[in-house]
């Protein structure tokens, strides 16, 4: 494996989200004074790098399944699950779409997409930051990004207990971040 080429732009071409190495974490208000640290254990996805310069990641998609969530206490996850908060049984996934990327400045841009929770579909912008691109000798070329933002859970109609947790309805009450490996399927010479 070759040593990674940080913040240089990976080759262009449809890149699969490595779910063994891909997560999301979020950081979440609890009772306004305290925080709770959770995870999703499963994203999935895809997007392709282009070699325009003003749009250099297009038809971006990312799954979460929302039953995957951890918090590292089973009542509570639990409890995230039910109707009360993601309602898991009826809506099984959370899904960003991007609709494209602005330019990466020293590898560093934002991606303008919409975030679906339950059956709410919001504009939320992800400051991105690409980690790095290298030649992994087993799966060939890989890369690595992060992705940041900060929502509100009343956007989203997740209301429960609400105005306990975050002392006012439409506060940014929600910090997520996305960090993601990703494959290089098919490069932009070959047809997608």
């Amino acid at each position: 494996m070759q040593t990674p080429n940080e913040r240089e732009t990976p080759p262009a071409g449809l890149y699969r989200i490595d779910p063994v190495h891909s997560f999301a974490q979020f950081r979440v208000r609890h009772l306004v004074v305290g925080m709770v640290d959770g995870r999703f254990n499963t994203v999935e996805g895809e997007f392709s790098v282009t070699d325009d310069v003003e749009v250099r990641f297009e038809r971006i998609e990312a799954r979460l399944d929302a039953s995957s969530i951890d918090t590292g206490v089973n009542a509570r996850d639990e409890d995230l699950r039910s109707a009360r908060f993601f309602e898991v049984e009826s809506f099984p996934v959370i899904r960003y779409r991007g609709t494209g990327s602005a330019h990466l400045d020293g590898g560093v841009g934002t991606v303008a997409g919409a975030l679906t929770i339950r059956d709410v579909t919001r504009e939320v912008p992800l400051d991105v930051v690409l980690r790095g691109t290298v030649l992994d000798e087993r799966r060939g070329t890989r890369v690595g990004l992060s992705a940041t933002t900060k929502l509100s859970r009343s956007d989203f109609d997740l209301m429960t207990e609400l105005l306990e947790e975050s002392g006012e309805v439409g506060a940014v009450d929600v910090d997520i971040r996305i960090d993601v490996e990703a494959v290089l399927q098919a490069p932009a010479s070959t047809p997608i």
